[in-house]
């Protein structure tokens, strides 16, 4: 049978989600869990690759398995799971699905957000970029809106990359007041920043490019339309720098049919 899986995980103590040969991943976690779990080799395909540092939060993945019992003992296996997985990772849920249902090849959107906060704070460095400028989030926002609908993002896009197409559909890209850690954060949504962008393919990088552009923006160093001609230039050094890893969340993933 197979079987779909919700989970979390912050990507600090990973090399991202795909099994490597340097470092620990998320993937290789859960294989090896639900591989002593249910005494069989199990292999499990995650929605998409999130890279090292990069967190996740309803992430999708699914997995096949002979265990004739597993459709009726969920709630034992989740238990059973989580007791095996490090800290860092949480599987929330899980059913059966049709054999031809993919995690990654169904899968319709993924939404991400970014964090940014612009005054230091302990409680946020390790979850949102301290950026100390101020920021014009109008301007960020008419730049974000020029990311909107179907373009080409090899400026966005990490060199290399073994994709057949660098063209995405993105259909909402936002900036609003927003902290991952609000409720300990002393100055609550003060100076802190999200931006939240879906589409239905991401490049490798392409997020984390997506807001150190905009980012230049906001600082004042370009333009909102700045954004048109870098995607025009299909030249990844025409962009800004990447932002770093520890503030990026896969926040979101849908499909065309109800899951859980």
């Amino acid at each position: 049978m197979r079987f779909f899986i919700s989970l979390s995980y912050n990507g600090a103590a990973f090399c991202g989600w795909q099994r490597q040969n340097n470092g620990p991943s998320v993937q290789e976690h859960l294989e090896n869990a639900f591989s002593v779990y249910l005494r069989e080799k199990i292999e499990i395909t995650g929605a998409g690759r999130t890279d090292t540092g990069v967190h996740a939060i309803n992430y999708i993945a699914h997995f096949d398995s002979g265990s004739t019992t597993l459709a009726n003992e969920q709630q034992l296996l989740l238990y059973k799971i989580n007791a095996i997985l490090p800290a860092g990772i949480v599987v929330t849920d899980i059913c059966a699905v049709s054999s031809d249902a993919h995690a990654r090849f169904d899968a319709i959107s993924r939404t991400y957000n970014y964090y940014v906060h612009t005054v230091k704070d302990p409680f946020l460095d390790n979850f949102s970029y301290f950026f100390p400028y101020d920021l014009d989030i109008d301007n960020m926002n008419r730049a974000a809106a020029l990311l909107i609908g179907e373009k080409d993002f090899t400026s966005m896009a990490k060199l290399h990359s073994d994709v057949k197409t660098n063209i995405c559909t993105v259909t909402e890209a936002l900036w609003t007041p927003g902290s991952p850690v609000n409720a300990i954060t002393p100055q609550g949504q003060a100076n802190t920043y999200c931006l939240t962008i879906s589409a239905n393919r991401f490049l490798r990088n392409m997020v984390r490019a997506i807001a150190g552009s905009l980012l230049e923006i906001g600082r004042g160093r370009r333009q909102p339309e700045w954004i048109t001609q870098l995607l025009a230039q299909k030249d990844r050094s025409a962009a800004g720098n990447s932002a770093p890893a520890h503030a990026l969340y896969l926040t979101k993933i849908e499909y065309p049919y109800r899951i859980f």
